[in-house]
């Protein structure tokens, strides 16, 4: 026994092995369950771009929603812009982050660019679970399957500023 312990602490100590904060395996670990998600969710649509890489490259959240526009995607970091947990959200509609002080114009937008199946790009002022507003900035994309038809939005977000 004696043999195999020398053994393993000469290999060990010819290793250049780095520590690493146990936070960062959790980022890892959320980042990896979200993209597996967002790959089953992806895997109907005709375009296949990351934006799930895009969006942490551009440190903002993602939501998807299905053609009933009720969210079945958060990022696991939308809690850092308004304080819900993905598990909060997901089954409802978006409509959940507005409230009295949202601009009716600028839902209006949202709304006529949604029932129109267009892109858009808005700032519009969102409440975080807690009640305090923030302005968000959402950049939106519809996604269709191969045969054309709508299968979700999603949408890009972040603080604005």
């Amino acid at each position: 026994m004696r043999n195999y312990e020398n053994a393993c602490a000469k290999f060990y100590s010819n290793l250049k092995l780095q520590p690493f904060q146990m936070n960062s395996f959790e980022f890892r670990k959320d980042y990896f369950s979200d993209a597996l998600l967002f790959k089953k969710i992806q895997s109907n649509w005709n375009i296949k771009k990351d934006y799930l890489k895009q969006s942490q490259k551009e440190n903002r959240e993602l939501i998807i929603t299905d053609i009933n526009f009720k969210i079945v995607f958060a990022s696991k970091n939308i809690s850092r812009i308004n304080g819900y947990q993905p598990q909060e959200i997901v089954g409802k509609s978006p409509v959940v982050f507005q409230g009295k002080a949202t601009s009716d114009a600028t839902k209006q937008k949202i709304k006529a660019a949604i029932n129109d199946l267009k892109p858009f790009k808005e700032v519009i002022l969102n409440y975080k679970k807690n009640g305090e507003t923030y302005w968000c900035e959402i950049e939106a994309y519809p996604m269709f399957d191969k045969n054309g038809d709508f299968q979700n939005y999603i949408a890009l977000e972040k603080i604005a500023s």
